[in-house]
């Protein structure tokens, strides 16, 4: 029993470092007194009255689940216990506490296991006419249904921060805006405003333009030869009977190097796109397991994104050499000049 003595003051000197909130810590001086029923009312309290930080809110999680658990209600304290996992994985909840809390705790350990934490991820930025039309992010993994609304920090050109707030609609939330770069970060929050999560932060925002406009096709008029008739053309006799050929232009070699050129295009665009999806699928594995350095992982979340534009980029101007070096190819063909029947010629044109 004093060893639990000890933890429920160390619970109640870490609200130091929390908001201010008298109900949370009249609560914790309860719980020191074993005044479980009294610490309830004053943490039911403290919470209704939202807004709390994500210090005071992980406090209240866990003073809640040591109280509801010491008074036997275990179901409603691992509930609480499994909240405050999947917000804070890396809580130091081993040997803290002794008796029912510690198997409920141990419960909640076994649940988080098979569950994991949220995820938090931003998504690619909406974009048109090249400017960034919208930014969203994803939210993942949340079978507790903790996360119900995103407030999202928006800076434009350098300018100040400005908030707004979106709600949680299948696993995503986004915010309008029209601009050609933006910087921002969010904070991920319960019914009641409660600070439960952060993307990024204003010393690490993160900061998105709109995706390189496609090449076009380009169409430019050239002075190919008419397309020769298949029908039979009479002309004057002539005293030969000779077949002789005409070379077509020097368009279908010119073709043919395009069409090399745009298969090369499109096997270096093919790398670029394989190597920025490895790279994003590794990114969310290690958003999954948590213990990553966000400036690290946001550099390589930049990279792969510049990847994939350079895939894009790539992809475009295969498919236009593609396009050209097959027309060039078709207008090069050669035509043949063969002898008629009747002291006529046939002209012909041949691929």
């Amino acid at each position: 029993m004093r060893h639990l003595m000890l933890v429920v003051l160390a619970v109640a000197s870490a609200t130091s470092f929390a908001q201010r909130n008298p109900e949370l810590e009249r609560a914790q001086q309860q719980l020191a007194q074993k005044k479980y029923d009294a610490a309830l009312k004053s943490l039911d309290a403290a919470e209704k009255k939202g807004g709390l930080e994500r210090d005071s809110l992980l406090t209240l999680l866990e003073s809640r689940g040591l109280a509801q658990a010491s008074l036997g209600q275990l179901d409603k304290a691992e509930q609480d216990f499994r909240a405050l996992l999947q917000l804070e994985p890396k809580r130091d909840l081993t040997g803290k506490y002794v008796g029912k809390v510690a198997g409920v705790i141990a419960s909640a350990k076994e649940w988080f296991k098979a569950n994991g934490g949220i995820e938090l991820g931003p998504l690619e930025p909406g974009a048109q006419d090249g400017r960034v039309k919208q930014v969203s992010l994803f939210v993942k993994n949340d079978p507790l249904k903790l996360i119900s609304q995103v407030r999202f920090y928006l800076r434009k050109d350098g300018g100040a921060w400005k908030p707004v707030e979106a709600k949680v609609i299948n696993g995503a939330a986004a915010t309008d805006v029209d601009t050609e770069t933006i910087e921002w970060w969010a904070e991920a929050l319960s019914d009641r405003k409660d600070q439960l999560l952060f993307l990024g932060s204003a010393g690490r925002p993160i900061k998105q333009s709109a995706p390189a406009p496609v090449v076009a096709v380009v169409e430019t008029k050239t002075d190919a030869p008419e397309k020769p008739s298949l029908t039979p053309v009479q002309v004057p006799v002539v005293e030969t009977r000779t077949t002789t050929t005409q070379s077509g232009s020097a368009l279908r070699p010119v073709g043919y190097v395009l069409l090399g050129l745009g298969v090369v295009a499109a096997g270096v665009g093919t790398y670029f796109g394989v190597s920025s999806f490895g790279e994003r699928e590794k990114i969310k594995a290690e958003l999954s397991m948590g213990g990553f350095d966000p400036a690290a992982l946001y550099a390589r979340d930049q990279a792969a994104i510049g990847g994939a534009r350079v895939a894009n980029i790539l992809f475009a101007a295969a498919g236009a050499l593609g396009i050209t070096g097959g027309v060039l190819w078709f207008l090069g063909r050669d035509v043949a000049v063969v002898p008629g029947a009747g002291g006529g010629v046939t002209v012909l044109g041949k691929f």
